[in-house]
């Protein structure tokens, strides 16, 4: 940014789209320093220190907010989730504990705002309830077929055993956060779990 435009106090141009991914980046750091109950079109404004009718272009209601948030908090995380898994694809220990530790090294803020999507927090939004539905089922795909393979395990059954392992996982996560245990106890609890369920 040029001296002349910073001391004029205008806005760097940017083209719709990489104003509005400014803008889900601002919404994310919100809501991973806050949490979801701050995130409102007013907050994003003040936040992004642009007007309210820049974010009504870009979002024509809370729950396309919160939704596209969500989607931005989540996804990278799925991915580095995803390279954890597929790297070891033979050993269902080493896989839990490698994606384990992929959520454990996330910043507490980003950390606590995809438990609060996983345990079902929505604040009243249905669009937000229905993408942590998506979320569930794209987390169950990652792992179901693992189970399966390696415990020649029922769909159902496998469902449902990886559903309730993610869940201890971030009860783990939580008292990592709240420092009653270290990462490192976290993760040989967690391969007890593992053991003693399987």
């Amino acid at each position: 940014m040029t001296e002349a435009i910073r001391k004029s106090g205008k806005r760097h141009y940017l083209d719709k789209d990489a104003r509005k991914k400014q803008l889900i980046e601002q919404a994310a750091d919100l809501v991973e320093g806050k949490g979801w109950a701050v995130l409102n079109m007013s907050a994003l404004a003040d936040h992004a220190k642009v007007s309210r009718q820049l974010v009504y272009q870009h979002f024509p209601n809370l729950d396309g907010l919160l939704v596209e948030t969500a989607r931005h908090i989540f996804m990278e995380t799925m991915m580095m989730s995803q390279a954890a898994i597929m790297g070891h694809q033979g050993n269902i220990r080493d896989a839990v504990r490698a994606a384990g530790m992929v959520s454990l090294d996330l910043p507490q803020g980003r950390g606590d705002a995809l438990w609060q999507l996983i345990a079902g927090m929505n604040y009243g939004s249905e669009a937000l309830e229905k993408l942590r539905m998506r979320i569930r089922e794209l987390i169950l795909s990652l792992w179901v077929p693992l189970f399966q393979k390696t415990y020649e395990m029922e769909e159902t059954s496998a469902r449902s055993l990886v559903w309730m392992l993610i869940i201890a996982f971030w009860g783990l996560r939580q008292m990592v956060r709240d420092g009653m245990v270290s990462r490192e106890q976290a993760m040989d609890e967690m391969d007890r779990v593992v053991k003693a369920v399987l």
